[in-house]
């Protein structure tokens, strides 16, 4: 991933947080810019295992889990609780990933020596428990369900207990939101072969509409203008694609969209 495409994800990133107005957050995020957090994958080999891939995970977290508005609703759940929890239930990869090289093959049959991540955990103390620590050490607080939701994020995927997994789900379902929004980012939305078999799937549609959950396209309206909200991970060119802001919840939100007449012009 390009640098300009890095710190416009980075200045998202921390305008969603500070949108929090959590106590100490602040402090959370000038960890974070310290740390190789912008630039880490999110992986060594699967899902966005790329330069700056665990913070495009992040914001696709967030957008996914607005999918599931209808849960959202039912369970009540504030915005502030899908901003933290889904921009922060990976902070347990920072400074974990370190770059080796290897010699492969290049398509002229000579062999020459490509970067790779390999996984370097230096203080191996859980996955989403240890977000969850390290959340609390910068001073931040998390509810009872953020904590919850943040612990449970891998679900059964991690190698956990299932007795406890399914423990906690039945005492905190709203966990499940985290749950399936990490799940369909990790396995389908960053997932490039998954998109190189359906590919005419994930033209312009989001993950509850690749899904087949939800068939119209989103729309939003601002300042009276609708626009049709274009995947998050698109590039935006101030041509097709633009950034407006839009308001949910009392909150100002930069997002995506596609330029009504294609010239740039938000109207």
């Amino acid at each position: 991933m390009e640098d300009k495409q890095i710190f416009e994800n980075w200045e998202l990133f921390k305008d969603l947080l500070k949108s929090t107005n959590r106590q100490n957050i602040n402090n959370l995020i000038d960890w974070l810019d310290k740390t190789d957090f912008k630039f880490a994958p999110a992986s060594t080999k699967y899902h966005n295992c790329f330069r700056g891939g665990l913070l495009q995970h992040s914001l696709d977290v967030y957008n996914a889990m607005t999918d599931f508005k209808n849960f959202i609703q039912f369970f009540e759940l504030p915005q502030d609780s899908i901003i933290i929890t889904a921009l922060l239930h990976d902070i347990c990869k920072v400074n974990c990933y370190d770059v080796s090289t290897r010699n492969v093959k290049n398509e002229e049959g000579n062999w020459v020596q490509v970067p790779y991540y390999t996984w370097n955990e230096q203080e191996p103390i859980g996955h989403g428990a240890k977000s969850v620590m390290l959340i609390n050490e910068y001073g931040v607080s998390l509810t009872k369900v953020e904590r919850a939701m943040i612990v449970n994020h891998m679900g059964f995927s991690n190698g956990e207990d299932s007795n406890r997994v399914s423990t906690l789900f039945s005492k905190c379902p709203q966990s499940l939101i985290l749950h399936w929004a990490d799940e369909a980012c990790t396995f389908i939305k960053e997932s490039n072969d998954l998109q190189d078999r359906f590919k005419k799937s994930f033209v312009g549609r989001n993950i509850t509409e690749s899904l087949d959950i939800q068939k119209q396209v989103q729309t939003i309206i601002v300042d009276g203008m609708k626009y049709e909200v274009a995947p998050q991970d698109s590039i935006v060119d101030n041509k097709e694609i633009i950034e407006v802001v839009y308001k949910e919840n009392g909150v100002n939100t930069k997002i995506k969209v596609y330029s009504p007449y294609k010239d740039g012009l938000p109207f």
